[in-house]
């Protein structure tokens, strides 16, 4: 009977991680092959940043599961919602903040906004959500 309620899955959980490192350095070579037919020069240091990000999460990844001695999983079904909860709060609020930001702009009287300050601020979101993230996945 308990096979019945299992549930079928793309990707086992073993392999998920590895699976998310592969995807990652695909999208590396697809950046790169999208500079490289917009722009006609083929960005190397990209792809090499890529590979050598691969490997050193391929080598954090081996120690992770070689030093894990039991069946565990590391999150449940309160932590994922815990997680998704903090990210959708997350990124309203941040929304809100750009919005609110770009309409205060707006009413001093200023037509454009210089660029490197939306670039603040998409960078500093990606740092709070994803260190919060942490924090709220140890919880």
């Amino acid at each position: 009977m308990s096979a019945k309620n299992e549930k079928k899955v793309l990707i086992p959980e073993k392999y998920s991680s590895l699976f998310m490192i592969t995807c990652t350095f695909f999208g590396a070579i697809l950046g790169s092959l999208l500079v490289y037919f917009i722009q006609g020069e083929f960005p190397y240091e990209v792809l090499a940043g890529g590979l050598a990000a691969i490997i050193i999460l391929i080598i954090i990844e081996v120690i992770k599961k070689k030093s894990k001695k039991d069946n565990v999983p590391e999150v449940d079904e309160r932590v994922t919602h815990n997680i998704f909860n903090f990210f959708a709060y997350g990124s309203h609020i941040f929304m809100a903040i750009l919005i609110i930001g770009i309409a205060v702009f707006t009413m001093m009287g200023n037509e454009s906004m210089p660029l490197v300050y939306l670039w603040i601020f998409a960078f500093v979101y990606i740092w709070v959500v994803g260190i919060g993230a942490l924090v709220v996945k140890r919880r």
